[in-house]
């Protein structure tokens, strides 16, 4: 638009020095250039806006449209995908995402394409879009039908540049349905009494605009299982029968179990997933139990989460835990938001989406705050305002300094580190953690805290120092109401 040439700024080139150069002609040239420049800059200009998440970037920008002579013409602005709005009602956004070219960030910007791909759908339809990445296969990911592709170079990196017109979505958005005629006769107590919970609970499901729930909780003690609903897959978990217990009539039972799910739903085998939950000891439920890294994407509230049914003894989202995230999306706007224990970052995602001002997560597994940075990139997040560190809770919280509007603490009941040589006990050392963690509490800032450890006993001493006040029985979701005791939860403010 501005019609400058390249190099127009600069007082000398090599060639100046030439006998034969034609000093008269290329004064000439350099008028006519710019003249052309200036006229450029009166023509009108179409609005023109970057983004970027990291501050420093923002500000290396700016000084280089700074010198550039066009900070009149081109705005930067930090700013997470998470928050892109249409700024014109037809335009050319082109981009240049993260390439995870290390091993531990692929990962990520992976799912920052499918954020991008799904954000640019809600948000630019009809717009053109560029990308410039180096995986080929992230432009598969952003569902996007592209036009024409262009190999060229970042450096030495072999990239691709995807071209195409943005489309919003038609896809009609699952929903569950109950085949109307019964099951098969075995296991058909199972099976009517699957049908009833589910009646309930869909209704109220459709509701509430909920897309992951339980709708079987181990209601009849022949059929010592749970039935989890996540988007359009089904988890079903055996627990483990006592010895006392027939083990092929287990297994029978068991798998009249599958019949009736799959009979009710109408599901294929593999949109159904089998769990068999034993007594875990030490860090044995955070375990990988398989290698195939499979992830399935699913809501909750305006949350995208991922969730893993095989590799894991559990999926990465607690469902008995879903009232405490809404609670924290709900408080979080323009808040400094801490996750100790961030597990997969679910509680950390809630916060950034309701509108934390900033996140950090705290946990000591690797793998588990790769799984919470993949969380919070497919939502469009990422950048020094989300922070996630490796370190143990409590050692960490007693080295740091900074302070916090808004605090989730949800510890395991039991817990070893080798490298430590420490135990965590949650009924022993819950006083300690709260203390520690309330230190880190700005003046008028909320703490929640969370156990699954069901005969819990918060110690007494807490409610002389603390305003705490038992929400337990708010924070249980109805697709858990049978369990009165699944989990503990609490506010607690200074006092």
């Amino acid at each position: 638009f501005g019609d400058a040439a390249p190099g127009l700024s600069r007082s000398y080139f090599g060639f100046s020095g030439w006998k034969g150069h034609d000093k008269v002609l290329w004064n000439s040239l350099v008028d006519e250039a710019i003249e052309r420049e200036e006229a450029g800059l009166e023509r009108d200009w179409p609005v023109m806006i970057g983004y970027d998440a990291d501050p420093r970037a923002v500000a290396v920008a700016r000084n280089n449209i700074e010198n550039a002579c066009y900070e009149d013409k081109i705005v930067i602005k930090q700013g997470q995908l998470a928050n892109l709005r249409r700024p014109a009602a037809k335009g050319l956004m082109v981009v240049n995402p993260p390439y995870g070219e290390r091993l531990s960030e692929h990962d990520q910007a992976e799912q920052l394409h499918r954020a991008l791909g799904r954000i640019s759908k809600q948000e630019l339809d009809g717009w053109q879009l560029g990308v410039f990445t180096s995986n080929p296969d992230f432009g598969d990911r952003m569902g996007i039908k592209w036009d024409r592709t262009h190999r060229m170079y970042n450096g030495s990196i072999n990239c691709r540049l995807f071209c195409g017109t943005v489309h919003a979505d038609e896809n009609q958005e699952f929903q569950w349905q109950m085949a109307e005629e019964k099951g098969p006769e075995e296991g058909i107590e199972f099976g009517n009494r699957l049908r009833k919970n589910a009646k309930k609970i869909l209704k109220w499901a459709r509701r509430e605009d909920l897309h992951c729930f339980r709708v079987y909780d181990k209601d009849l003690p022949e059929y010592n299982v749970s039935v989890d609903l996540y988007e359009k897959w089904i988890q079903v978990q055996e627990y483990a029968a006592p010895k006392t217990v027939d083990e092929k009539a287990a297994q029978r039972r068991f798998q009249q179990t599958l019949h009736q799910v799959r009979h009710l739903f109408g599901v294929r085998r593999d949109r159904v997933f089998l769990k068999v939950r034993r007594k875990q000891k030490g860090k044995a439920q955070y375990q990988k139990q398989g290698t195939r890294k499979k992830m399935h994407t699913v809501r909750e509230g305006d949350c995208l989460l991922l969730v893993n049914f095989t590799d894991y003894l559990d999926t990465g989202i607690f469902l008995d835990h879903r009232n405490i995230r809404l609670k924290i999306a709900s408080e979080a706007k323009g808040k400094r938001f801490l996750n100790l224990f961030a597990y997969t970052g679910t509680a950390t995602v809630h916060a950034a989406v309701g509108g934390a001002a900033s996140t950090t997560s705290v946990d000591l597994s690797a793998n588990y705050l790769n799984w919470a940075r993949m969380n919070l990139a497919l939502n469009g997040f990422g950048g020094l305002a989300h922070e996630t560190i490796q370190a143990d809770c409590l050692k960490w919280l007693a080295e740091d300094r900074r302070e916090y509007d808004l605090i989730f603490v949800d510890p395991p009941t039991f817990s070893n580190t080798k490298k430590e040589r420490r135990v965590f006990d949650v009924q022993r050392d819950h006083r300690l953690l709260i203390e520690k963690s309330v230190a880190r509490l700005a003046e008028g800032g909320l703490l929640i805290f969370s156990t699954n450890f069901r005969r819990f006993q918060m110690d007494e001493s807490i409610d002389k120092y603390y305003a705490i006040r038992n929400i337990s029985k708010n924070s249980i979701p109805l697709d858990f109401a049978r369990n009165s005791r699944i989990h503990h939860c609490w506010e607690i403010r200074r006092r």
